[in-house]
């Protein structure tokens, strides 16, 4: 499966090197990364860890990550803008996960196949040209989650989420996340996902490729095979990416 990835990813990239990119936003609405915004009608962005993401409309945003659906876990995300005013955008919002790969032999539960399904709304307020502030409430349940030494097949529950975008300059962006879950079956809340992370926009290397530096913490991908399951140990989990707006 990383054979497969390591021969694809050079063949999905080099036509990105060629084309010209959107290399920086002019006011912090622009951005569409974890905000309430949604892509512009027929644009893409494409990274080498980050998720393809498409503009279908002016309202509605699609993404997925093609490296877990090379690693067996297809994944979708939606989100559809039903409010835009000068200074609030509101948008509904759903994602689908779910790992197919298999467990090892030894495994007790390696017929599970964790994931999760989430769906709510979520609302990005702009305190300025450089600062957004967003929020959102979903419904949020896990699929084969363990709890205590039985595996539930479907554990409902609610989660929050917070983040803050400043747009430092035209072509840096810092952003600063919280995402919390309660989970009704387990009776308590999982471990809060905490991520910070800086976007530099160049304008000509590799053709306008944008440079991610991201810290995150309690981010835990389930059911990963092999030796990439150690990164589920590490307390802070560092990650550098570039990615393409076409």
């Amino acid at each position: 499966m990383l054979r497969r990835l390591l021969i694809l990813l050079p063949i999905l990239l080099a036509p990105l090197a060629a084309q010209p990119a959107r290399a920086d936003w002019r006011t912090v609405t622009q951005v569409a990364q974890g905000t309430a915004q949604t892509m512009e009608q027929s644009s893409f962005s494409i990274g080498i860890i980050a998720p393809l993401v498409a503009g279908l409309t002016n309202r509605l945003t699609v993404q997925t990550h093609p490296i877990l659906d090379l690693l067996l876990v297809p994944n979708l995300a939606v989100r559809y803008r039903v409010v835009e005013q000068s200074s609030v955008v509101v948008a509904a919002t759903a994602s689908f996960k779910r790992s197919f790969a298999q467990a090892s032999a030894g495994d007790a539960q390696q017929s599970a196949a964790p994931g999760e399904l989430i769906g709510g709304a979520m609302a990005t307020v702009y305190g300025s040209d450089q600062l957004a502030l967003t929020g959102g409430v979903y419904y949020a349940s896990h699929f084969d989650q363990q709890i205590g030494i039985s595996v539930r097949e479907f554990a409902q529950g609610v989660a929050s989420s917070a983040q803050v975008h400043w747009l430092a300059r035209p072509t840096d962006l810092l952003q600063i996340s919280a995402y919390l879950r309660y989970g009704f079956s387990s009776g308590g809340f999982d471990a809060p996902v905490l991520t910070a992370a800086w976007t530099h926009a160049t304008k000509r290397w590799l053709g306008g490729a944008h440079l991610v530096v991201i810290v995150s913490a309690y981010d835990k991908v389930a059911n990963l095979p092999g030796p990439l399951n150690l990164v589920n140990s590490l307390p802070l989990l560092p990650t550098v990416d570039l990615w393409w707006r076409l």
